[in-house]
């Protein structure tokens, strides 16, 4: 028996799915639909569909495999989902009366619940009672509102498909991985804090997924620097002297501030700790003419 992982259809989340037989698996591609069962809040198993990723994940949720799904279940798959996507737009156009300050996201068919799901974002918290007496009064049909994080947003939106990523490929929203969740923390690591807060961010309005990529590299880079505020001096001059308040992995730089308020950056090898006892004024206790910044000093 084998164990494959899946990116739920209807919950965007993966899973890892086993008892898949080796015949099944052998026969298996990437994007394939397959029905699992799972058990639900109520500890019920449950009939879902998941698409089949290629490759594994670290992940705690478990399925059962039942059977990939063939033509003629794929099409009716495929004919439910049109359905849905045709009677979006009069949820959309009711929900934003109601809620105004939502995205709706997009609508899908659970073939297994008879259920149509419609998806949301918003940082609100709504109560849906009156909404979705006017909603199953007009569509006739079972309904169930699914809110979304804004990542999740930005991957489930059929109008995202073909928009490039920073990575000129595709969005890191669209990944069928795990979406990862981008702390102001990774951008202190990486020395980005002076950046403009805005461009760190992308389609989703949340950090990007990329500024985790060489997180891990930058922890074990960081460790040869001196930490922030540490008094340090060069090797050659021992006038040059002050607080370290920044560092450039890349460029294998520190920049240390002197007790007068003066920058300079200066190699890593060329700079050593220091004993000496200074008193750094903070930065916004300097009177402009004071706060410069000097060439790079080499050795």
């Amino acid at each position: 028996m084998e164990k494959i992982y899946v990116l739920d259809r209807y919950t965007s989340k993966n899973l890892e799915i086993e008892g898949m037989g080796s015949a099944s698996f052998a026969k298996l591609k990437v994007g394939d639909k397959i029905v699992y069962s799972a058990q639900d809040q109520t500890w019920v198993n449950k009939l879902s569909v998941g698409i089949y990723i290629g490759h594994s994940i670290e992940t705690d949720r478990k399925g059962s495999f039942d059977r990939v799904m063939e033509w003629d279940e794929k099409e009716f798959f495929n004919e439910q989902q049109e359905i849905a996507l045709e009677i979006f737009p009069m949820f959309k156009k009711l929900f934003k009366k109601y809620f105004s300050d939502s995205i709706p996201v997009t609508a899908r068919y659970h073939v297994f619940s008879d259920q149509i799901y419609f998806y949301f974002y918003s940082e609100e918290r709504y109560v849906f009672s009156e909404f979705v007496k006017e909603l199953r009064e007009l569509l006739g049909k079972n309904i169930f509102l699914f809110q979304v994080g804004a990542r999740d947003m930005v991957r489930m939106f059929p109008g995202t498909n073909c928009i490039v990523g920073c990575n000129n490929i595709n969005l890191c929203c669209k990944s069928s991985r795990p979406l990862p969740s981008v702390e102001i923390e990774n951008i202190i690591i990486q020395n980005l804090e002076w950046r403009d807060i805005e461009k760190l961010k992308w389609r989703c309005g949340k950090l990007k997924c990329c500024l985790i990529y060489e997180l891990e590299l930058y922890l074990d880079e960081s460790k040869k620097f001196p930490p922030k505020w540490t008094v340090v001096e060069s090797k050659t001059d021992a006038n040059l002297c002050g607080i370290t308040s920044s560092f450039n992995i890349m460029n294998n730089e520190v920049t240390v501030r002197t007790e007068d308020g003066f920058s300079f950056r200066i190699p890593l090898a060329q700079i050593k700790l220091s004993n000496k006892k200074l008193k750094i004024a903070h930065k916004d206790e300097l009177p402009p003419e004071v706060i410069q910044q000097k060439d790079t000093i080499s050795g």
